[in-house]
């Protein structure tokens, strides 16, 4: 079985795993996710669920995030996962500047209830591609938290990705709010 699975294409979606993350139960807790804000990067984004089948036909579009649907829907107990590109094939991509956050900005989930989420940055790393920390993204305690994922460094043509990961950790904070979206009148 494979030792590390892939999480970001252009980065050559790297998800990093063995075989307790791949074999991970599709959680049937909390809502699905929509879509994500970043007000402090001024971030708008659709999500959109990948599973383990997927993997490999990630598409490569730089404007969407990717949310793990094997693991933890975000609200439910443990560590909700989203991916993002850092570049693409016509520059900067969604998480380009994922790593300007800081500690205490708060991130934003609508769900498929039109329900609003608020997590607020915990903790960010940067790790070496090979280094990152796979028990700490795909599993969690008792706590929702949200993972958020990017490449960074710089890009290895020979090894088809890039040299590092970043990693955001976010934990829910607060109570659901709903979520009307403006009708721009």
């Amino acid at each position: 079985m494979k030792k590390w699975l892939a999480l970001l294409v252009v980065c050559s979606l790297a998800w990093w795993g063995h075989p307790n993350v791949i074999a991970a139960k599709e959680s049937l807790t909390g809502y699905s996710p929509l879509q994500l804000k970043i007000p402090s990067l001024s971030i708008q984004a659709p999500i959109e669920p990948i599973g383990r089948e997927e993997l490999d036909a990630i598409p490569p579009e730089g404007e969407k995030v990717f949310w793990y649907k094997d693991g933890v829907n975000p609200g439910a107990s443990g560590n909700a996962v989203i991916a993002g590109h850092f570049d693409d094939y016509e520059g900067p991509a969604i998480f380009y500047s994922l790593d300007q956050l800081k500690v205490d900005d708060l991130l934003y989930i609508v769900n498929e209830k039109h329900q609003i989420l608020t997590y607020q940055v915990e903790d960010m790393e940067t790790f070496k591609r090979d280094q990152a920390p796979v028990d700490d993204i795909f599993q969690g305690n008792s706590q929702s938290k949200l993972k958020l994922i990017t490449c960074s460094g710089y890009y290895s043509k020979k090894e088809k990705t890039h040299t590092h990961r970043t990693i955001v950790s976010a934990t829910l904070v607060g109570k659901t709010h709903r979520y009307t979206p403006s009708t721009g009148s």
